[in-house]
C-alpha cells in the first residue's frame, strides 16, 4: 500500500467516540513508524538477510556521489535519507554496489575493523573489495578505487515511515502475531489506549 492508504486504513479502523473527533495525521504517522520499526527488528532477529525485501534503492537513476573529506582524506557518501538502525554492521544500509556492473564488491565493517585495516595489514593488497561503515549521516569507505570514485555508487536503504512521500509504496513486514494481528492491527492496538482528542501539530488539545 502507499503511505496515505496505510494512514487511511488505520484511521478508519480506530474506534470513534463521536462524529467530530479525529487523530492528527502526525500522531498516526508516528504510530505507523514505531510499529513498522518494531516489526522490521523482528524480521532482523528471524533472518537479517530478509531485510533486503524492505529496502528502497537510491542511485539507480543517478548514482550517489562519492566525496572526499579534505581534512581526513576519508571517502564518503552522504545518506540521501534517514535510515532505520539495526544492531549489525550494515545497519539501515543493507547493500552498496557500484553504479555499473563490475567485479568490485562492498562489505560492511565496524569501527574496530576499520581501525585495524588502517594499520596497513594484508587487507591493503585487496583491490576488488571496498569496506563501508554506516554513520548517522553518511557512508564511509575503506579501499576506495578511482573508478568507483568517478562513477559513484548505488545503495539500498531501509528508511523510516516518515521519510516516504504520501504516494510512495511503503514496504512493511507481513508476519503476524499468534492472534493473527498484522501491521495495521498492531498500529490500531498501539493507538487504542491513547487519549481520543482532536490534536494539533504540537500534540496538545485543541483550544
Amino acid at each position: 500500500m502507499i503511505k496515505k492508504e496505510i494512514r487511511s486504513a488505520v484511521k478508519n479502523a480506530l474506534q470513534r467516540y463521536d462524529k467530530t473527533a479525529k487523530y492528527h495525521e502526525k500522531v498516526l504517522d508516528n504510530a505507523c513508524e514505531i510499529v513498522r520499526n518494531i516489526m522490521l527488528n523482528e524480521v532482523f532477529r528471524m533472518s537479517p538477510h530478509s531485510l533486503q525485501r524492505f529496502c528502497k534503492g537510491y542511485g539507480y537513476d543517478v548514482p550517489l556521489t562519492v566525496l572526499t573529506e579534505a581534512s581526513s582524506g576519508i571517502y564518503y557518501t552522504t545518506l540521501p535519507k534517514n535510515i532505520v538502525y539495526f544492531p549489525d554492521r550494515a545497519s539501515g544500509v543493507r547493500r552498496v554496489a557500484t553504479a555499473v556492473q563490475s567485479g568490485t564488491k562492498f562489505f560492511p565493517m565496524d569501527q574496530r575493523e576499520w581501525d585495524l585495516a588502517m594499520t596497513g595489514l594484508y587487507i591493503n593488497v585487496v583491490r576488488d573489495k571496498i569496506g563501508y561503515i554506516v554513520t548517522p549521516t553518511r557512508i564511509e569507505y575503506f579501499g576506495m578505487t578511482g573508478a568507483v570514485l568517478n562513477d559513484g555508487v548505488r545503495a539500498d536503504l531501509i528508511i523510516p515511515f516518515s521519510e516516504y512521500a504520501d504516494t510512495d509504496v511503503v514496504l512493511y513486514p507481513e508476519h503476524t502475531l499468534e492472534d493473527g494481528s498484522g501491521y495495521i492491527d498492531r498500529i490500531v492496538n498501539y493507538l487504542k489506549d491513547k487519549p481520543k482528542v482532536d490534536l494539533i501539530d504540537d500534540n496538545k488539545d485543541s483550544e
